[in-house]
């Protein structure tokens, strides 16, 4: 059954998050088509796995090209010897990856990465959910609750889903959005980023993964509620062109 007003949205999510037990937290995406499949940018690059080190290698070499443009100056590391991060040692790979601000940087942009954002907050993510409220109504959308594992498996070639807190450097619409990222990751020799649907078919951290569908008859007005607490595509994205599209927003709900 798909939903219709914010209340209940409101016990979906609850009955969801009753469910989890002593330290499990809940995090949320929204996606204005139910149909779409949960994917990194990385994957809609066509690109399911990749070894981390060659991945690394690849944005590293677009610093030069994106320092110039930018106030702040990213670090060249590659040298002859190449990355310097040994991601076939295991426990260094499994503590923390290397350079997150900028790969966060990067996927606020519009460059595939590896992360998938998700965010702290259900009525961000039912913004997401319900964005496209102005064009042609044919689609529900849905929002994904996740739940990670309160411990994570960890060894050779077993999927899992890394999270990177909401503690790193990369920018305003990071700490708006309330985001954190979740990195499909797999150690096979060496660390690489797979795809977010292997770690589910894998099943082999106890996650909990659940959709709500959001009636594609009731975004206008879930939107409308929504831009009563003050979430828009402006509080949301926080740059010109998004507090423009905000006031288009606001004069096509009027008129809804």
């Amino acid at each position: 059954m798909a939903i219709e007003t914010i209340q209940e949205y409101r016990e979906e999510i609850e009955n969801f998050t009753s469910k989890l037990g002593p330290g499990r937290e809940a995090l949320f995406r929204g996606q204005s088509d139910c149909r779409w499949k949960i994917k990194s940018s990385l994957e809609r690059h066509g690109i399911d796995t990749i070894k981390c080190e060659e991945y690394y290698r690849i944005i590293d070499s677009y610093k030069p090209f994106i320092n110039p443009l930018i106030n702040k100056r990213y670090e060249r590391r590659t040298t002859r010897k190449g990355y310097p991060f040994d991601f076939k040692e295991f426990e260094e790979g499994s503590w923390e990856l290397p350079e997150m601000e900028y790969v966060a940087y990067l996927r606020h942009h519009g460059f595939p990465t590896p992360l998938i954002d998700f965010s702290c907050s259900y009525y961000i993510a039912l913004f997401f959910a319900c964005e496209d409220f102005n064009q042609e109504r044919e689609k529900d959308g849905k929002v994904v609750l996740y739940s990670p594992p309160v411990v994570s498996l960890g060894g050779d070639n077993i999927p899992e889903l890394r999270k990177l807190g909401r503690y790193v450097e990369a920018g305003k619409r990071h700490f708006a959005q309330q985001s954190q990222y979740l990195i499909p990751m797999q150690y096979n020799s060496e660390w690489e980023f797979i795809s977010f649907k292997k770690v589910v078919e894998s099943r082999t951290n106890e996650y909990m993964l659940r959709q709500i569908i959001i009636s594609k008859y009731s975004k206008v007005k879930l939107m409308k509620e929504l831009n009563g607490m003050n979430i828009n595509r402006y509080t949301m994205y926080l740059n010109e062109d998004a507090l423009i599209k905000s006031l288009a927003d606001e004069w096509a709900l009027k008129n809804a």
